[in-house]
C-alpha cells in the first residue's frame, strides 16, 4: 500500500523523497487503512451485538451475583463501538431494566475506556500483551468504579424518571438482517467519524515532520512523574473521537514517549468530554455525576501507570 500510493503521487509529480511528500504518503497510506480496519471491526462487531436479546441481557447483566453481573456489563461494553456519549443511551436502557447499578456504572465506564479501534489498532504496533493489559486495566477500572459507587450509596442521586419505561430491543428474523445491521452501524459510525480520523491523520503526519524526539521528551519530562495525571487532565476537557486521535497516539509511540501516558490522554478524550455531561446530567444529579466523572479520572490515571511500568517487560 505505501509504495503504490508513493507510486502513484511520484506520477502526480510529488517528490515523495521530501518531508511533505513523505507526509502525503503517510496521510494516505493510513487514512486508507485505518478507515477500512475500523468498518471491518464495527460491522462484525454489530453482527455480534444482534444476538443480545432482552432475556440475555436480564440474564446475566441483570445477575445477583454482583461479578458476574458487573463482568458481563462490561464485556458488553467492549462489543459496543461507541463514544462516550453515544454509550448514554444503552446506559439508560441498562437502568430500565433494573440492572444492579454497579453494572449499568461499569458499562458506562468500559464502553469509551476500552475502545474498540485501539484494541484493533493496538496489537499491530504495541503488540498482544499490552493490548491484553490495557483491556484487563480498563475492565477493572469500570468494574471498581461501580463497585465503589455502589457501595457508597450513589445509586439514589439517579433521576428515577428514566427507570420507568422499557428499552426496546428489536429482532431479527435471518442472518442476512443481522449482517445488513452490522455493515449499516459499521458504515453509520465510519461516516461519522471520517472528518476526525483524516484530522488525526494529517495532525500526525505533520508531527512526524516537526516535532522532534527530543523536544517530546523533553515535554513528557517536565511533567517528571505527575506526566500521567497531567495527560489525563489535559485530555478530559477535549472531545473528540478517539478513533481521530489514534494515529497521533501511533506517531507519538513510534517516539520514545511512554506509552501509558499516550493511552491516559487518549481515554481521558473518549471517557471524559463535556457532551457526555450535558447528557448524563438529565439521568444523574451533580453529586453521582461529579463522583462517575472523578472515579473514572482516577482509574485511568491508576491504568497509565500501571502501563508504563509493564510496557518496559512487554514490549519487545
Amino acid at each position: 500500500m505505501h509504495a503504490l500510493t508513493a507510486y502513484i503521487l511520484g506520477k502526480l509529480g510529488i517528490n515523495t523523497a521530501s518531508q511533505w511528500g513523505h507526509a502525503a504518503v503517510m496521510f494516505i497510506t493510513d487514512s486508507v487503512k485505518i478507515l477500512l480496519i475500523l468498518f471491518i471491526a464495527i460491522s462484525t462487531i454489530g453482527v455480534l451485538r444482534t444476538y443480545l436479546s432482552k432475556a440475555t441481557m436480564e440474564k446475566y447483566l441483570a445477575s445477583k451475583h454482583r461479578f458476574l453481573s458487573s463482568f458481563a456489563a462490561a464485556m458488553f461494553a467492549i462489543f459496543t463501538p461507541f463514544c462516550s456519549c453515544s454509550s448514554v443511551p444503552i446506559f439508560l436502557s441498562l437502568v430500565k431494566l433494573r440492572v444492579p447499578f454497579a453494572s449499568a456504572i461499569c458499562f458506562l465506564a468500559v464502553s469509551p475506556l476500552v475502545n474498540e479501534y485501539l484494541v484493533v489498532l493496538m496489537p499491530k504496533y504495541f503488540g498482544f500483551p499490552i493490548t491484553i493489559a490495557y483491556i484487563i486495566g480498563g475492565i477493572a477500572t469500570g468494574m471498581l468504579a461501580g463497585w465503589t459507587l455502589e457501595k457508597l450509596g450513589f445509586a439514589k442521586y439517579l433521576e428515577p424518571a428514566f427507570i420507568e419505561e422499557d428499552p426496546d430491543f428489536p429482532e431479527y428474523k435471518n442472518f442476512t438482517s443481522r449482517l445488513q445491521f452490522g455493515t449499516n452501524e459499521g458504515s453509520k459510525i465510519v461516516k461519522r467519524l471520517w472528518v476526525w480520523i483524516l484530522a488525526g491523520v494529517a495532525l500526525g503526519a505533520v508531527l512526524n515532520i516537526y516535532v522532534s524526539d527530543e523536544s517530546i521528551v523533553k515535554a513528557v519530562n517536565l511533567g517528571g512523574i505527575f506526566s500521567v495525571p497531567l495527560a489525563a487532565i489535559l485530555g478530559a476537557p477535549i472531545y473528540g473521537s478517539c478513533a481521530g486521535v489514534v494515529p497521533i497516539a501511533l506517531i507519538f509511540f513510534e517516539r520514545p514517549l511512554p506509552l501509558g501516558t499516550v493511552l491516559a490522554f487518549l481515554m481521558s478524550v473518549s471517557a471524559m468530554s463535556l457532551p457526555e455531561a450535558v447528557i448524563l446530567r438529565g439521568a444523574m444529579k451533580i453529586k453521582l455525576l461529579a463522583a462517575f466523572f472523578l472515579t473514572v479520572l482516577i482509574g485511568i490515571i491508576i491504568q497509565g501507570y500501571f502501563i508504563n511500568a509493564v510496557s518496559r517487560f512487554l514490549i519487545k
